[in-house]
């Protein structure tokens, strides 16, 4: 019922409009198409255009249109959505080749269905195309404006063909700031040890040590880090709706855990480089991190031109098609 409250993607209903609505017995789509007369003050015409977006609305509902939802809800609503497919939902990260914008994709984690998946550059992560086509909604912590466009870039994709949440803003306006590891930690949550403190620069140093130096140790560490990341963002899906009233069914702690240790467990600590020594009054020099993968084979502008007039959806198909055809040495 959480998903039939949501009011704020109505036409003509903003936050003052949507208290009175709730005021007047109007609090979800079925009582405002049952209402007897316009409420909330709303002229006639408004109204029609209210029930016409409430019909719609039940329809999308009854194909279970995920998509629907999250493209039409409002940032702030997007938890709706993760509340009402909350069985149904994935979570996603991705690390890259370094941290300046040129940097490639070299890794997508995903807590799928209760299983942790890693999608690998140079190995199968072209297969995260196809497990997305079994994804009903995409859960992400600022993948808006970092992981989401990094992958329709990677793979020459339109959109997402799955409904996507980010975390992110969700997470800030219930006044929990700052980054998912910060987060974590002022929810009580824990990683495992071996990935205390690890971060973004260290996922960098990861990647070079196994591409450049076949480290085996560091292959997997940046495995556990990433998947990891991905079931902190089920916990924290969890919280987030609990502070929505929402109540779930969830894996706790130590199942999480112990699902990733089975699918990726320990094997060692990467042979790191010994960090650049310092000098007393003198900063340490900064690493610099630039793209260690080959660029993709082919063009955005020659995709371009050859899925022109299609739809979102043969666009998609289109595309996907055509990297099978190249994972399987045809072009």
């Amino acid at each position: 019922m959480v998903l039939q409250q949501g009011l704020r993607h109505l036409p003509h209903v903003g936050p003052q409009r949507e208290q009175r609505l709730r005021q007047e017995g109007c609090g979800c789509w079925s009582e405002i198409l049952n209402a007897a007369r316009p409420a909330a003050g709303i002229d006639a015409s408004a109204w029609g255009e209210i029930c016409r977006a409430c019909e719609q609305s039940l329809r999308a509902l009854e194909a279970d249109q995920a998509t629907y939802f999250a493209s039409h809800f409002p940032p702030l609503e997007q938890w709706r959505v993760l509340a009402h497919w909350f069985g149904d939902a994935s979570y996603f990260d991705i690390e890259t080749s370094g941290l300046d914008v040129g940097s490639t994709v070299t890794l997508i984690c995903c807590f799928h269905r209760g299983t942790p998946l890693r999608f690998l550059a140079g190995e199968n992560m072209e297969d995260f195309l196809d497990l997305l086509e079994h994804v009903k909604v995409l859960v992400s912590f600022n993948g808006t404006g970092f992981d989401v466009p990094r992958v329709l870039d990677r793979f020459h994709i339109p959109d997402l063909p799955c409904a996507h949440v980010d975390l992110r803003w969700l997470c800030h306006h219930l006044g929990w700031r700052g980054g998912l590891k910060h987060i974590e930690v002022g929810l009580g949550l824990c990683r495992p040890p071996d990935l205390a403190g690890l971060g973004g620069a260290e996922a960098v140093d990861l990647w070079r040590e196994w591409s450049e130096r076949g480290d085996a140790c560091a292959k997997r560490t940046l495995e556990r880090y990433c998947v990891a990341d991905t079931v902190m963002l089920s916990l924290l899906a969890s919280r987030l709706l609990a502070q929505h009233g929402v109540a779930v069914t969830s894996f706790s702690e130590p199942e999480l855990w112990r699902r990733v240790s089975e699918a990726f467990p320990f094997v060692g600590s990467p042979a790191f480089t010994s960090p650049p020594a310092t000098h007393e009054g003198v900063p340490p020099s900064k690493r610099t991190h630039g793209p260690v993968v080959a660029s993709d084979p082919f063009s955005i502008a020659e995709m371009v031109g050859a899925v022109r007039g299609l739809s979102r959806a043969e666009k998609q198909a289109r595309l996907r098609e055509r990297w099978r055809q190249l994972r399987n040495g045809g072009w």
